[in-house]
């Protein structure tokens, strides 16, 4: 990584089939600094990688809560690529990570487990729901956590949660708030001590990406093989928008 350009991650890896697996993070540890990933709790109390507290399998809607671990790999149509947080840590072992943490139930496994394998300090938290954010900083104080911004709901949470680290801010609030309120707010976060995740859910990020470059501090990014090769030629961090917004 070249001095200057925020560190890449991972979204979920690589967004696409095999995201949140194994094979997944390794494709984006090759180009990328680290990878982000979603937990969630199985029925016999496993952490998992998991975006959706369910999936679709042979017509039929199953939930993560209500599966052992064994079961979830019996039906889900990845099988046995679906990751136990365990088995990440121990293949990554050096990796950056952003662990979202997607239900109540999951914050005492997810910060004990990370302290066991001593990668706290390699981790920053998040989660889109503020209850969440509250109990990992309760449950673990010393540990980095962030907000993840999904709407105009999430906005007035920044200064009512004490203690996060960084606000983790879709691309896509450029479609709900418009492109100059986007970027103030990105200078506006910055100023008061937090690190802006940038990440994105349906926008391009070959358009994006480095427009905002300069008022990020890290990209989680849907295809680190492209970010890397594409958008990190040598100057361009320096050549985003950071002035809009600043007359």
């Amino acid at each position: 990584m070249d001095s200057g350009e925020p560190p890449i991650l991972g979204h979920r890896g690589f967004r696409g089939r095999l995201e949140n697996t194994l094979p997944a993070f390794r494709r984006a540890l090759r180009y990328a600094d680290g990878i982000e990933f979603d937990v969630r709790l199985t029925g016999d109390g496993k952490l998992v990688v998991h975006h959706d507290d369910s999936f679709y399998a042979n017509g039929s809607r199953y939930r993560l809560k209500a599966l052992t671990l064994r079961e979830l790999r019996r039906l889900h149509p990845l099988g046995k690529l679906v990751p136990t947080v365990e088995e990440v840590l121990r293949s990554f072992p050096e990796a950056l990570l952003n662990v979202d943490v997607k239900e109540m139930d999951a914050v005492n496994g997810i910060t004990k487990l990370l302290e066991r394998y001593r990668a706290t300090e390699n981790t920053v938290f998040s989660s889109e729901n503020p209850a969440v954010v509250r109990a990992i900083l309760m449950e673990c104080p010393e540990c980095r956590v962030g907000l993840s911004i999904v709407g105009y709901s999430s906005v007035p949470w920044i200064s009512r949660l004490r203690g996060i680290t960084s606000v983790h801010v879709p691309i896509d609030a450029v479609s709900y708030i418009g492109y100059r309120p986007l970027v103030v707010l990105l200078r506006s976060l910055r100023r008061r001590g937090l690190k802006v995740y940038l990440w994105n859910y349906r926008m391009d990020e070959r358009v994006w990406v480095p427009r905002l470059l300069s008022l990020v501090d890290v990209i989680i990014s849907d295809n680190p093989a492209r970010l890397r090769k594409s958008f990190y030629a040598e100057g361009v961090v320096f050549r985003g928008d950071s002035y809009v917004g600043t007359r």
